[in-house]
């Protein structure tokens, strides 16, 4: 028995308060603990597992591009400008302005004939010529890589003729008339008009269209060795 000012305590009443005492600190126990997750553990955790989620979609494209980074860059000849999603993970670094992805030799003739006063001079000539296309190095040209790592998408502009030039010349016919003679000026000028249609003939042949399939042929067995599939965006 316990003795307390303005009486005496029993101990049945001391039990009574000590068990309220401790069912109280049990409900609010239970309530902090609700208010705790609720409020922070849970939400907590949930952007933590929504987090992780994002960072493993990002990691596979960043897997990708750890085991085939560089077999791209090899099949290409260049290292370009690497994105996995809007993320840039490689800036390009070559001195190269331009890269050949398609090649082709031709032959092409030219003829020039001049008649005065009856007298005809003529001068017949055929090139044999090499030809190049391929693609301007610059800001249009990027590799992008799926965050999924299931995709390798080539931006790049169109093929252009990279460059068209005279392997050999041959001389068909060089004949003077008998009072109007050939010129080195005309040489040199149907030389060169030779020169402007062989690059006319090259632009408007199938080069440019093999130089496209070339550069798509390079990234195809990787695809295949490396799981992703090669995706090409032209921009005109």
């Amino acid at each position: 028995m316990a003795t307390v000012p303005g009486g005496i305590m029993s101990n049945s009443d001391e039990r009574r308060i000590l068990a309220k005492g401790i069912s109280i600190c049990l409900i609010l126990g239970v309530l902090f603990t609700g208010v705790y997750f609720l409020v922070w553990k849970g939400p907590k955790e949930v952007a933590g597992a929504t987090k992780d989620g994002a960072v493993e979609v990002v990691n596979e494209g960043y897997a990708l591009f750890k085991r085939a980074g560089k077999d791209l860059i090899k099949a290409l000849q260049f290292q370009p400008k690497v994105t996995i999603g809007s993320t840039t993970v490689l800036g390009p670094a070559t001195e190269l302005t331009e890269v050949v992805t398609a090649s082709k030799t031709f032959e092409h003739g030219y003829t020039y004939e001049v008649s005065w006063a009856g007298s005809m001079k003529r001068l017949e000539i055929r090139g044999d010529f090499l030809a190049k296309a391929g693609y301007p190095l610059d800001d249009s040209f990027s590799l992008d890589l799926s965050e999924d790592g299931k995709t390798v998408t080539v931006h790049h502009g169109a093929p252009r003729l990279i460059s068209c030039e005279l392997t050999r010349l041959h001389v068909l016919r060089d004949q003077n008339g008998w009072w109007n003679k050939l010129k080195p000026q005309e040489r040199e000028a149907a030389q060169n008009t030779l020169l402007q249609q062989a690059r006319a003939v090259a632009a408007d042949s199938d080069l440019m269209r093999t130089a496209a399939g070339n550069l798509m042929e390079r990234l195809a067995p990787l695809g295949k060795r490396h799981d992703f599939v090669p995706l090409e965006e032209l921009v005109p």
